[in-house]
C-alpha cells in the first residue's frame, strides 16, 4: 500500500527527529524534549489506515533515555526503509570515541588528486589520509574541495584536521612538490608500472591519482618518478580511486614504520 500524504509527512518528521537525536548523542545521552516528541509522533502512527505504518507505533515503547546509540539507530531503520531511504554510515555523525585525543605526528605523505569528479571519492580520500596521518592533500583541476557539501559529508569531519590546498594546474603542483624533495609516484595501470608492494625508499612521497575514467594524462607520466600498480587477480584491472588511495597509503605507511 502506498503512503498517504499525511503518513509520508509523519514519517519524515519522525525520521528528522531520529537524525537530530543521533547527532546530539555524542556523549551517549539523548535530548529529553526531542526524545519525548519522537515517542509521541511514533505512537500517533497507530491511527494510520496503512498497516505498514500503524505497526510501527509499537516501537515507541522501546525508546528510552538509557538506551545505547546502537539500540537507538536500530529502531530508525524501519522508518527509513518505509520512506525508501538508503542511509549509509557516512550519513551519521562520528561519535566522540571515534577520535584520538592526541594524534600522532604527521608523516611526509601527500595525496595529489587530479580532476577527480566524484565528491564521494574525494571525501573518502580525506578520511583515509587523515587516519593515516598524511601531511596534506592537493586538489588539482576540477577536483571538488571540502567546502562542497558532499565532500564534507563523506569526509566525516576529517577535513577539519587535514591540510589541503588547491592547484588549477597539476603540473604546477608536481613542480612544487619536486622542489620540496617529494618522490612523485603515480598510481596507474600503465604497462611499465612497478608492483605497489615492492620496497619504497624512506623519503617523502606524493601519490598522484587521476580521473576515475581517464586516469592521468600521458605527459604527466613522463615527469613523475615512478608508476605503481596494485596487483589484482580478478577480471577487472582497476579499483575505485578512493580504494586505490587507501591501499597504497596503508602499504606505504606500513613500510615507513618498519624501516629505520
Amino acid at each position: 500500500m502506498s503512503l498517504s500524504a499525511q503518513d509520508k509527512k509523519s514519517l519524515e518528521e519522525i525520521h528528522k527527529l531520529f537524525i537530530e537525536l543521533e547527532k546530539s548523542s555524542g556523549d551517549f545521552s539523548f535530548d529529553g524534549v526531542k526524545l519525548t516528541d519522537l515517542k509521541k509522533k511514533i505512537a500517533a502512527l497507530n491511527s494510520s489506515d496503512n498497516s505498514d505504518v500503524s505497526r510501527l507505533a509499537g516501537l515507541e515503547a522501546h525508546l528510552n533515555s538509557k538506551m545505547t546509540l546502537k539500540h537507538f539507530v536500530s529502531y530508525a531503520i524501519p522508518f527509513e526503509r518505509l520512506l525508501h531511504r538508503n542511509l549509509q554510515d557516512d550519513d551519521f555523525l562520528i561519535v566522540e570515541n571515534d577520535k584520538s585525543e592526541k594524534p600522532e605526528e604527521t608523516l611526509p605523505l601527500v595525496f595529489v588528486l587530479d580532476n577527480i569528479r566524484s565528491a564521494f571519492n574525494v571525501g573518502s580520500i580525506f578520511r583515509t589520509a587523515e587516519c593515516l596521518g598524511a601531511e596534506r592533500i592537493c586538489l588539482c583541476g576540477y577536483t571538488p574541495n571540502p567546502t562542497q557539501w558532499k565532500v564534507e559529508k563523506t569526509a566525516m569531519g576529517t577535513q577539519e584536521y587535514m591540510t589541503w590546498e588547491e592547484h588549477p594546474r597539476l603540473m604546477d603542483c608536481l613542480d612544487s612538490l619536486k622542489e620540496d624533495g617529494y618522490r612523485l609516484v603515480a598510481l596507474e595501470t600503465a604497462a611499465s608500472a612497478s608492483d605497489l608492494y615492492e620496497s619504497f625508499d624512506k623519503e617523502p612521497t606524493a601519490f598522484i591519482l587521476g580521473n576515475e575514467r581517464f586516469g592521468l594524462d600521458p605527459e604527466i607520466l613522463k615527469v613523475i618518478d615512478e608508476v605503481r600498480v596494485i596487483p589484482l587477480r580478478g577480471r577487472k584491472n582497476s579499483l575505485n580511486v578512493g580504494v586505490t588511495a587507501a591501499v597504497a597509503g596503508f602499504e606505504w605507511t606500513r613500510q615507513w614504520r618498519t624501516k629505520k
